[in-house]
């Protein structure tokens, strides 16, 4: 081969090496992410599916900023964002979404809100620090897309799902439904009603959160106490739904929110299962969205978190640090000869591999999850909130640790005078649930509602009891109790249904 041939050749070789290697950390995580199945296609429509996708690893711009300050990052996440936001569709009704199929029956097109939520949360992480830092030079830089992601969010993420008539409240608490207006593929020009499964249903906690979050962010921006208040509801909603075992917390992927919950052909059966999901990443994400809250003041209380901690490292955790083993936080502990959990069994079923892990997001709070996460922080651990200018407001809940009911609330639990609530409860063990309306404080029994035979056990069950609130106008609380274990939640009563529209129920 003739001299000049070989060093064309070898150039061809080194120069495309040579420009890999030369990429900055930025570039290649660019370049990873451009990648993503949802900038890949032509198509203008999208949907849940690509929004995952899309959603992966897109906190890295803003994380790896956070750690190198290299501004690089934000150049990068810009380029990334509106790439995706390229590929928002806009709807009959004229909102902007993320469009597609749906991704449990295909037949069908629509948005929803963790599709677009996931999508624009670390969009307004990265406004925060655009709009709350102190750096001049990139709040000249980026403020004009800081403040376009923020309108985003407010208007097609925020106000769209309002508007939809999605959003649910229940005094203290709120909810979000999944929407009911769908498209064909051969009728983009208006949303119809179409009996489409899973439609009205409420969301469960992880999706309700990812709303919450982009609420509290935008709040932390603009200081709108509107937004503050949504996400206060969001995450009240799923502490009181939370269930004390001893000295930990245990809590269900979904629980219902109100009577379309209900399945109509029976009286004592939902329209989604009750139980802490199987697959171990829907907790721990969970755990990244409760340390966000607790560190804006919104809900959780410093004995929230170490009762969680506890779930983790006590529960969940078989205690050895050379060879760490975990499960599902819903599992019984059995405990050695030297006071450690030990796992004897994961999970059955399909989820034999999916039996739980280490709950990163508490590594701000215990210096054994830094330890067994090989997590470095330089600041100390801590219960301080990061916000700690924010207004707090912790949720009291009346908990009393029991092992029998995994569910237990009212639905709705602000009820006007004479109107009806659904009290409604899972065991988790045989028994037969006694439901007794008390006292605020939860010292006097004011009345029974439905007497349980101690001598008559049932199985683990659901059980939905309506009951007409005939009491005075007040607070009170229901209890329920199943083998002399028992569970309560607050409820009050208002003088006139004027009353509970107020608030916006329903």
């Amino acid at each position: 081969m003739a001299k000049s041939s070989l060093l064309y050749l070898l150039l061809f070789i080194v120069l495309p090496l040579t420009s890999v290697f030369s990429q900055t950390d930025a570039e290649r995580l660019l370049q990873s992410r451009m990648r993503t199945p949802m900038l890949q296609q032509d198509s203008a429509l999208t949907g849940e599916g690509l929004c995952w996708h899309a959603a992966y690893d897109m906190n890295r711009f803003v994380d790896q900023y956070r750690k190198t300050s290299d501004a690089a990052f934000l150049d990068a996440a810009v380029t990334y964002y509106n790439a995706l936001i390229q590929k928002l569709y806009t709807s009959p009704d004229g909102y902007k979404g993320w469009v597609g199929s749906f991704i449990y029956d295909n037949k069908y097109i629509c948005d929803v809100h963790v599709g677009d939520a996931i999508l624009i949360n670390p969009m307004l992480e990265f406004a925060e620090i655009i709009m709350k830092g102190n750096n001049a030079s990139l709040s000249e830089k980026y403020r004009e897309d800081a403040q376009r992601y923020i309108q985003l969010a407010k208007k097609h993420l925020l106000e769209k799902w309002d508007a939809r008539k999605t959003w649910r409240e229940d005094g203290p608490y709120g909810a979000y439904v999944s929407w009911d207006q769908y498209m064909t593929p051969g009728n983009l020009d208006a949303w119809r009603t179409l009996p489409v499964g899973k439609s009205t249903l409420t969301l469960p906690f992880n999706k309700q959160n990812t709303m919450a979050l982009a609420a509290l962010r935008i709040y932390r921006i603009t200081g709108e106490e509107k937004y503050r208040t949504k996400a206060l509801k969001i995450f009240n909603y799923m502490k009181s739904r939370m269930c004390l075992f001893s000295d930990h917390y245990v809590w269900n992927y979904w629980e219902p929110f109100g009577a379309w919950d209900i399945d109509d052909s029976s009286r004592n059966k939902l329209n989604h299962w009750v139980n802490v999901h199987p697959y171990r990443n829907y907790q721990s994400g969970e755990l990244h969205q409760i340390a966000e809250a607790y560190h804006s003041g919104i809900t959780f209380s410093r004995i929230d978190i170490e009762r969680i901690i506890n779930t983790n490292l006590k529960v969940m955790w078989n205690g050895d640090t050379e060879n760490p083993k975990w499960r599902n936080s819903n599992y019984a502990v059995e405990v050695d000869a030297l006071g450690h959990p030990s796992i004897t069994e994961a999970p059955g079923g399909s989820f034999t591999e999916l039996a739980g892990e280490l709950w990163t997001a508490l590594a701000d709070f215990s210096e054994p999850v830094r330890q067994l996460g090989g997590i470095y922080m330089s600041e100390p651990v801590s219960f301080d909130r990061h916000y700690d200018s924010l207004q707090v407001a912790e949720l009291n809940v009346p908990y009393h640790s029991d092992s029998s009911l995994i569910m237990a609330a009212a639905m709705p639990s602000l009820i006007a005078q004479g109107k009806e609530t659904n009290l409604i409860s899972q065991t988790r063990i045989k028994g037969n649930v006694t439901i007794e309306l008390y006292d605020q404080a939860g010292e006097k029994r004011l009345a029974l509602i439905r007497k349980g035979n101690p001598q008559k056990s049932v199985g683990a069950s659901i059980l939905i009891h309506p009951w007409i609130a005939e009491a005075a106008t007040g607070d009170y609380r229901i209890r329920w109790t199943v083998n002399n274990n028992f569970r309560e939640f607050p409820i009050k009563i208002v003088e006139s249904s004027s009353e509970v529209k107020q608030v916006g129920l329903y």
